[in-house]
């Protein structure tokens, strides 16, 4: 059962169903999966938030698993699912073991004509592995057309398998050159193959504060084991080839625990509770969660209308149920009929980048300003020009004559993507009730109006406007993107990591006018702040006019003196804060600033289980001390006063205080900064690259606390990391650009001569 295939209300009890994940999770949520039932789990080291959310739900319902995988480490598994038994067995034939070679060859390099000649020569089938689409469809090019006597073809997650059928089949003799992606990995068999190319690299979602960050990593072991797993041990003759920059012993790899992704998306799990009416922490989840970024969408989901005392609402369910994602979800719950269409396709086209090759042509559908749209007017060309309202298992879906090959090879459009977005549209018409229509009205600027006006009324979406959060951090507008870089843009942020391995954000959406913005925007009550100016400083109120987190306009003025009545309590809370921050003219303020210093001092030492040093607790004693203050005068003339001394224990204060500062290692004096991590208390050391290059976990000195280390790099960002394996990672990712930079300069030099 999938999108294409859906289920009965018979389907639940029949004795075997294969479903999706996604689906699982529905039947999940329904009650349809229960203790009586047994979970076949497939390659279960294809880690999904779908996935380790099902596994959650099903050690929850009590179900019994039965897991399978050709490449993971079992022990983590055996573990989480409480396994009675795990069984191992093993394919290999030594004497059918492959050559294996490691060099620091990038893979054209690596392509060269005296390796092809050999290839052709001796009538070899060779794969070649490489992190993105670009990469392989440059190989497959490249190399294609400069030898004929070579059959040459790419495969990746955006084309159709038809279109590497004939060699599954072993329809295509050797010599041949197949480039892939890492979708090829493990799913293909490929006859004839004796060759495996491998470039260690790949971008992978590293979960960052919350935020899933696409970032360039060297493959893992299970990657490798299995694209050299195609030939190694398995014909006669193979040769492995590993690309890569680093020392690796291939001999040594084995299978490695998987890596998770759930904790990158906190909102599908809020989501997911809400309709089971649990708190996640009712759930074991396969890894910790983000809890901070699980109350963040909690938070987010309730003032959306989504969810209301821990249970979705019946406009959560309606949306929910909708088979896409959360944003448009809402949308289709507000489209009007005439931009039901646009919305229905929209909702299932990942992003017009993703749906098209670098190079393409979409003169005529391009609508300026709507990525969205324009990815919309792709399909409509496709369903309109070359295609027919059909059926697949008795349901109705948009079906495409072979001719739509010439046309996506002619616009640079990929062809999987148009066949998934009409499953999807199928789906989302059977979920409406709406009969599919046979053909689809193109987008153009009234579209666009009103398409623009209903994200404007509703932004489910990330909104930037003029390239920056509404937090203050930049993102640039992508540029694949038929956007303009200024004013307003609402689609999905994507996160990815710079050469250093700074996260970076960038979005693809559509850009929504001024006029459509502030016919939404919300006037806020006044509020109270305390702003030191040029000439004046003191409490202000200030009034806003916001929109999706964004201040669109400020107007502030002083406060009365005396307060307000209506502004006096807020009046106050804006004098406490001032103090804390150390910001006002007030007598006391410095010996106050003083006191706070050393009450921090003991907190972080502590590792926030001091009561009489929490922040809270202190903000309430100085609030307690203006209880009384009615005007700025009286505020000026009240004594504050904080005393740490009365406050903490005299032994509890040289307890913290006989806590090193600093620590010897390889003979240098390294700092020990105390802090405090989401409630648990840590020390961090601040080193030197150099000291952290060399870092041994035996050089360590024993603390009473987990270690996070800090690596200070001059006017450069630092390197901060939780493990020391997280901070070898960091320090690599530091070294690849500069190691890569003086490989290629080596290959280039060799090619002069």
């Amino acid at each position: 059962m999938n999108r294409e295939r859906e289920a009965t209300p018979e389907t639940p009890t029949w004795n075997v169903v294969i479903i999706t994940t996604g689906i699982a999770r529905r039947w999940f949520q329904d009650g349809l999966i229960t203790a009586q039932d047994t979970l076949v789990v497939d390659e279960i080291h294809q880690t999904s938030a779908e996935m380790e959310l099902c596994l959650a739900l099903g050690k929850r319902a009590r179900c019994r698993f039965i897991w399978l995988s050709a490449t993971v480490d079992p022990t983590f598994y055996a573990s989480y699912l409480d396994s009675a038994e795990v069984l191992e067995t093993r394919a290999f034939d030594p004497a059918k073991a492959a050559d294996v070679q490691v060099l620091a060859q990038q893979p054209l390099e690596f392509l060269n004509d005296r390796f092809i000649r050999r290839v052709i020569r001796e009538r070899r089938g060779v794969a070649v592995f490489v992190p993105t689409r670009s990469e392989v469809e440059q190989i497959a090019g490249e190399l294609g057309d400069r030898w004929q006597a070579l059959a040459t073809a790419f495969y990746h997650g955006g084309e159709p398998i038809r279109v590497i059928r004939p060699f599954l089949d072993g329809l295509v003799k050797r010599p041949f050159l197949l480039a892939m992606t890492a979708a090829g990995q493990s799913a293909l068999n490929i006859r004839g193959l004796d060759t495996v190319v491998i470039y260690d690299a790949r971008y992978a979602n590293v979960v960052e504060r919350g935020k899933n960050v696409l970032t360039r990593l060297y493959l893992g072991a299970n990657e490798i084991l299995q694209m050299a797993g195609r030939v190694h041990g398995r014909v006669e003759g193979g040769e492995v080839y590993i690309l890569s920059d680093r020392d690796l012993a291939f001999g040594a790899l084995r299978p490695t625990a998987p890596e998770f992704q759930l904790a990158g998306d906190a909102e599908r799990v809020a989501i997911t509770c809400a309709a089971l009416g649990v708190d996640a922490a009712e759930l074991d989840l396969p890894v910790p969660l983000d809890r901070r970024a699980y109350r963040d969408a909690v938070e987010m989901l309730s003032e959306r209308g989504l969810i209301e005392h821990g249970r979705l609402t019946r406009y959560g369910r309606d949306v929910e149920a909708m088979p896409v994602e959360r944003p448009w979800g809402e949308l289709l719950y507000h489209a009007d009929p005439g931009l039901v269409p646009m919305v229905a396709v929209a909702a299932n086209i990942e992003s017009l980048h993703r749906m098209t090759r670098e190079e393409r042509e979409l003169r005529g559908l391009i609508l300026p300003g709507s990525d969205h749209l324009t990815a919309y007017n792709v399909y409509a060309e496709a369903v309109n020009k070359h295609g027919y309202l059909g059926e697949v298992y008795g349901l109705p879906r948009h079906l495409f004559r072979e001719e739509i090959d010439g046309w996506a090879e002619a616009r640079g459009v990929l062809v999987k993507a148009v066949e998934d977005v009409a499953l999807g549209t199928a789906s989302v018409y059977r979920q409406l009730e709406l009969p599919l229509p046979a053909q689809l009205p193109y987008a153009d600027q009234k579209a666009l109006e009103r398409f623009a006006d209903l994200l404007a009324k509703i932004m489910p979406f990330d909104l930037v406007i003029d390239e920056e959060t509404a937090d203050g951090r930049e993102a640039r507008v992508s540029r694949s993107s038929v956007c303009g870089s200024w004013g307003a843009v609402a689609g999905t942020l994507r996160y990815f990591a710079d050469r250093f391995g700074v996260p970076r954000a960038s979005i693809e959406g559509t850009q929504i006018p001024e006029r459509a913005i502030r016919r939404y925007a919300r006037r806020g009550p006044a509020e109270v702040v305390f702003e030191r100016q040029r000439r004046r400083e003191g409490l202000m109120a200030v009034r806003t006019l916001s929109y999706a987190g964004f201040t669109l306009e400020r107007e502030a003025g002083p406060l009365g003196n005396p307060f307000p009545a209506d502004l006096a309590d807020a009046a106050r809370a804006a004098l406490v804060r001032a103090l804390v921050a150390g910001e006002t003219p007030h007598p006391d303020q410095g010996k106050l600033r003083r006191a706070l210093e050393r009450f921090g001092h003991y907190w972080r030492r502590s590792g926030g289980r001091l009561d009489q040093a929490q922040g809270d607790r202190l903000a309430g004693l100085i609030a307690a001390q203006l209880a009384h203050v009615r005007s700025w005068d009286e505020f000026i003339g009240a004594r504050i006063a904080l005393d740490p001394d009365a406050a903490i224990p005299e032994g509890e204060r040289t307890r913290l205080d006989a806590l090193p500062s600093s620590t010897f290692l390889y003979g240098d004096r390294v700092p020990l900064d105390y802090d405090v991590e989401q409630g648990v208390g840590i020390v961090r050391l601040r080193l030197k690259e150099g000291q952290a290059r060399r870092l041994h976990p035996g050089d360590l000195p024993p603390l009473d606390r987990p270690v996070r280390f800090t690596v200070t790099r001059g006017k450069h960002e630092a390197v901060r990391a939780a493990s020391l394996a997280e901070l070898r990672e960091g320090l690599a990712v530091l070294g690849h650009g500069s190691r890569a930079r003086a490989v290629r300069g080596r290959g280039r030099h060799r090619r002069r001569r």
